[in-house]
């Protein structure tokens, strides 16, 4: 089942704000499995780092198509950070969370047997899924990172000087537009909805150039986890798996930049789509690079940035037969 973003609130009392941080390192095994399902476009990155994996390392992607809520699993809160560390979090994974986080993100059949092996508790292909993890992470990821680094900690840096200047309101309420903060709820356009109340649990922010909407993982006494589209890193070549593009997007670009301004209600309305599809596609093109966007009052504006601008000359970003394809 593929979803849209719908509503999540999350209730927060006074112990929670007191143990709300803004994480400035980076996950690796979550920025591993947001990659792969970024990189399940047609961009050429993505289709020569597709290339080249095999083994193990493909069982990332099987676990990760584009659109689909993941597993909380695979997004581990892990005592020891790193990689292996956050691996090892993976492995001792209870059997009865895998298969219930299995069942909610892809239903009663798993679309692949080993799926329904790892459900059952299969030590062999959770075997198999650690490697494959690791290997996808140096085969995506390893030469990244030392951009992705201090592009993500910058990102957090801002909203902490934000936080320690203005107060945590305004903080929350700065995230980004899918994420409002109406105390004591904080509300936030994600792939799941309902109310979650925090309980002193704890709140945690880290930031990916993989995701184009926010991302939640709520996982038992954990404290819960928001992941917040952040911009591409300066100098990631186009066509990179945090660039995604296509017809409609390619549409939303021209629309914004014959109008200067619009907002999500008459992006939908032009493009003859539902508001939740109109900003989903407004939050790719966000995360990319293209578009800002400002929430004032009940409604969002978005405008182009100076590489929007540029695009929409021509003269930067994806050439334009790139953007006849796609959704």
């Amino acid at each position: 089942m593929l979803y849209v973003p719908v509503m999540l609130r999350l209730w927060l009392d006074y112990e929670d704000l007191t143990r709300l941080r803004v994480l400035p390192g980076l996950s690796p095994i979550t920025q591993t499995v947001f990659s792969a399902q970024a990189m399940r476009g047609p961009e050429p990155a993505a289709r020569r780092t597709r290339a080249r994996l095999g083994g193990p390392s493909r069982m990332v992607l099987d676990l990760a198509p584009p659109g689909r809520l993941l597993p909380d699993f695979l997004t581990p809160h892990a005592d020891t950070p790193g990689l292996e560390g956050e691996l090892d979090a993976v492995a001792s994974t209870p059997v009865r969370r895998i298969r219930a986080e299995l069942e909610r993100s892809y239903g009663p059949r798993p679309p692949t047997a080993w799926m329904t092996r790892l459900a059952t508790g299969d030590a062999e292909t959770m075997r198999a899924l650690i490697s494959g993890l690791r290997d996808f992470h140096r085969a995506a990821l390893a030469d990244r990172w030392a951009v992705l680094t201090p592009h993500l900690r910058a990102e957090a840096s801002g909203v902490a000087r934000t936080m320690a200047s203005e107060g945590i309101g305004a903080a929350l309420g700065r995230l980004h537009p899918a994420i409002r903060w109406a105390p004591p709820v904080l509300e936030i356009e994600t792939l799941r909805d309902g109310d979650v109340r925090l309980r002193g649990r704890g709140l945690q922010f880290l930031f990916s150039p993989f995701v184009t909407a926010p991302r939640v993982r709520v996982a038992g006494d954990w404290p819960v986890g928001v992941v917040v589209p952040a911009a591409r890193p300066p100098g990631e070549p186009a066509g990179s798996p945090s660039q995604v593009f296509g017809r409609t997007r390619a549409a939303v670009i021209r629309l914004v930049g014959a109008d200067g301004e619009l907002t999500t209600g008459a992006l939908a309305s032009r493009l003859g789509v539902s508001a939740a599809s109109a900003s989903q596609h407004a939050s790719a093109l966000r995360g990319a690079g293209l578009l800002t966007s400002e929430r004032r009052g009940k409604t969002v504006h978005h405008a182009l940035t100076p590489l929007g601008e540029r695009f929409l000359r021509g003269g930067a970003g994806p050439r334009s037969r790139d953007a006849g394809t796609g959704p």
